[in-house]
C-alpha cells in the first residue's frame, strides 16, 4: 500500500522537475499610452528575449505540413504567468511596466521553428530597408538609426535575408530616388526589384525636442520620435501593410536622445509590420502568387477555352479567372494564381501544346507580374 501511495507522488515530483526544465524566467519592459498595451508590450519584450536563449534544430518537412497554416509570430501564448516588478509613468505620461515572465521554451521553439520553415519555403525572400530620417532637424543621408534598428530586429532572431545596407546608403544619397520612394509605389517596386528584393520596407523617421518637458529635467533634454513604415511586396506589386509608433528618450545630448528615440520607435514599428509580412507570405504559399496574363492570338471561343483549360491544368496553378476576351482584337486577359514565381510559371507555359494538337502557347514578354503569351492554333 505504501508503494502504491508513493508512486503517484514520485511521478508528480518527476513531472514537476521535467516541466520546470522547460520553463525560463525573463524580465520584460513595455511602454504605451495605456496600461493594457504597456503590459502586452512587456510580454512581447520578454518573448523576444526568451527566443534568444533557444537553439533551433532542423525541422523535418512533415512538421511544415502541420504548421504551415499557423500565424507564425512572437506568441504571447508562451507566457505561462508573470509578476509585475514595477509600474510607473514617464515624463511624457506613458505607462511603463516591467514584468518577470515564466516562458515555455517548447512553445517558443515551435513557433520560431515554424517561422524559419516559412522563410525556407518561400526561398528565403530578401528584404531591403530604406528609411528617410530627420533627427532634430537634420536630414543627412548618413542618418540611419531607424534603418539599423529595423535591420537588427529582422536579423536577430528571425534571420531574414537582407539586402546590403550599403545599397540603401547609396539610394539615400540620391534625392531623386528618395523622392520616387516617397511618392510612387511603382517606382519603389522597380527599385526593389533592381536590387533583388522581394520585400521593400520604407518610410520616415522624425524626432523633435519636447521643449516643455525638458524644462523640468534639470539640464537633460527630452526628445520624441515618430516612425511610419510600409512594407511593399516587390513580387506581387502590392502594399503588404503599414505601421507607425512613437517613443521618447532623455539625454544630455539632444542628438543622442533623438537617435535613441528613433531606434526604439523603429523597432516597435517593425514588430507591427512583421505580422503583416508573415500573413502575406502565408497567403502566397497557400494560395499562390497573382500573375496577370494577356494572351494574344485568341480569335475564337474554342481556342479561348483551350487556353484557359490548359493553364488551369499546369502544375502549381491554383486558380484561373477570366477577366476579358475580345475575339475581334484576339486578346484574352486572365488572372492566374501560381504557387511559385513568375519565372517558374513562364517556364511551364512556354511551348506548352494543347491537348489534341490544337495549338500551343509561347511567352513573348514578362514585366514583373505581367506576362504576355501568344497562342497559335492549328
Amino acid at each position: 500500500m505504501l508503494r502504491l501511495l508513493l508512486t503517484p507522488l514520485f511521478l508528480f515530483a518527476f513531472w514537476s522537475l521535467v516541466s520546470g526544465q522547460d520553463d525560463i524566467y525573463v524580465e520584460g519592459s513595455g511602454e504605451s499610452a495605456n496600461r493594457d498595451e504597456a503590459l502586452m508590450a512587456a510580454k512581447r519584450d520578454a518573448i523576444e528575449k526568451g527566443i534568444g536563449t533557444i537553439l533551433l534544430s532542423q525541422t523535418e518537412v512533415e512538421n511544415f505540413m502541420v504548421k504551415r497554416d499557423m500565424v507564425i509570430t512572437k506568441t504571447i501564448g508562451a507566457v505561462k504567468k508573470y509578476e509585475i516588478l514595477s509600474e510607473s509613468k514617464s515624463s511624457d505620461g506613458l505607462v511603463q511596466i516591467k514584468i518577470k515572465a515564466q516562458l515555455s521554451k517548447t512553445a517558443m521553439r515551435d513557433d520560431l521553428g515554424a517561422f524559419h520553415i516559412l522563410i525556407e519555403s518561400m526561398d528565403k525572400p530578401r528584404v531591403m530597408v530604406i528609411i528617410n530620417e530627420n533627427n532634430i532637424g537634420s536630414e543627412e543621408p548618413s542618418n540611419q538609426s531607424a534603418e539599423n534598428s529595423v535591420l537588427k530586429f529582422l536579423k536577430d532572431p528571425y534571420e531574414f535575408e537582407l539586402v546590403d545596407a550599403n545599397v540603401a546608403a547609396d539610394i539615400r544619397s540620391s534625392k531623386a530616388k528618395m523622392a520616387e520612394l516617397a511618392g510612387d509605389v511603382k517606382a519603389a517596386i522597380a527599385l526593389g526589384q533592381q536590387y533583388g528584393a522581394e520585400v521593400l520596407i520604407t518610410g520616415n523617421a522624425v524626432s523633435r525636442k519636447a521643449e516643455e518637458v525638458s524644462k523640468n529635467l534639470g539640464g537633460m533634454i527630452s526628445v520624441q520620435a515618430d516612425v511610419t513604415l510600409k512594407a511593399i511586396n516587390c513580387t506581387t506589386g502590392r502594399i503588404i501593410g503599414s505601421a507607425s509608433d512613437h517613443a521618447a528618450k532623455v539625454h544630455v545630448s539632444p542628438v543622442t536622445a533623438g537617435n535613441q528615440a528613433i531606434e526604439k520607435a523603429a523597432s516597435k514599428t517593425a514588430g507591427k509590420l512583421l505580422d503583416a509580412i508573415i500573413k502575406d507570405w502565408q497567403g502566397q504559399l497557400n494560395n499562390g502568387t497573382p500573375i496577370n496574363v494577356t494572351v494574344n492570338g485568341v480569335s475564337v471561343f474554342k481556342l479561348k477555352n483551350a487556353v484557359i483549360n490548359s493553364i488551369k491544368g499546369l502544375a502549381g496553378v491554383s486558380a484561373v479567372k477570366e477577366r476579358n476576351w475580345n475575339g475581334q482584337s484576339s486578346i484574352l486577359v486572365i488572372d492566374v494564381q501560381y504557387k511559385g514565381n513568375t519565372d517558374g510559371f513562364c517556364s511551364k507555359v512556354d511551348g506548352f501544346k494543347f491537348k489534341g494538337g490544337e495549338g500551343s502557347l509561347s511567352v513573348t514578354a514578362v514585366n514583373g507580374q505581367d506576362v504576355t503569351l501568344a497562342a497559335s492554333a492549328k
